[in-house]
């Protein structure tokens, strides 16, 4: 069975993303942690805004060396969006990962081919009820064709979202 695309999930995640940025005023909490891993690296991104006080931290850590810098939050937000702008989407169930942090990234990115972003939002804008939240990990394709030739390679049948929406303990979709 193919895996499900989410190029339109991504583009509603991005345009939330964006929104945060540019009208974080709007918000009364969120919390937005992202890690993307291209190029034998783990860049790491992290923003919260909790009880009014807004904070954020970005690092990069080279898998080769195993040595992280800290990084400029523009800097670190730049290289999402430019993930974000791929031609297509698979979604992990999160079931076969492995133990070592360097073979499971490894075998994610089939041998750093491809960039794979693991994304954790929650937010609340000013005057909601309720909190909106998602949980997802995803790997980054040039279309639909590289999409199918990368499951094929690397596909284990569970890896895979084959069904949306997705939910599981560790991942889902948006909730409210």
């Amino acid at each position: 069975m193919a895996a499900a695309f989410y190029k339109d999930y991504i583009a509603d995640l991005n345009a939330r993303i964006d929104d945060l940025h540019a009208n974080a005023d709007r918000y009364q909490t969120y919390e937005l942690t992202m890690e993307l891993l291209a190029h034998k690296n783990l860049v790491s991104y992290s923003e919260k805004k909790a009880k009014g006080l807004q904070e954020g931290l970005s690092y990069r850590r080279d898998f080769t060396t195993g040595q992280a810098v800290q990084m400029q939050q523009q800097s670190a937000y730049q290289l999402f969006s430019g993930f974000f702008k791929l031609g297509q989407f698979l979604a992990f169930t999160g079931l076969g990962e492995k133990p070592d942090a360097k073979q499971f990234a490894e075998s994610l990115t089939d041998n750093w081919q491809y960039p794979t972003c693991a994304v954790h939002f929650i937010y609340r804008q000013k005057g909601q009820p309720k909190t909106a939240s998602t949980r997802m990990h995803f790997v980054g394709l040039n279309g639909e064709a590289d999409a199918a030739a990368y499951e094929q390679k690397t596909a284990q049948e569970k890896s895979f979202v084959q069904h949306r929406p997705f939910s599981s303990n560790l991942f889902w979709e948006w909730k409210q």
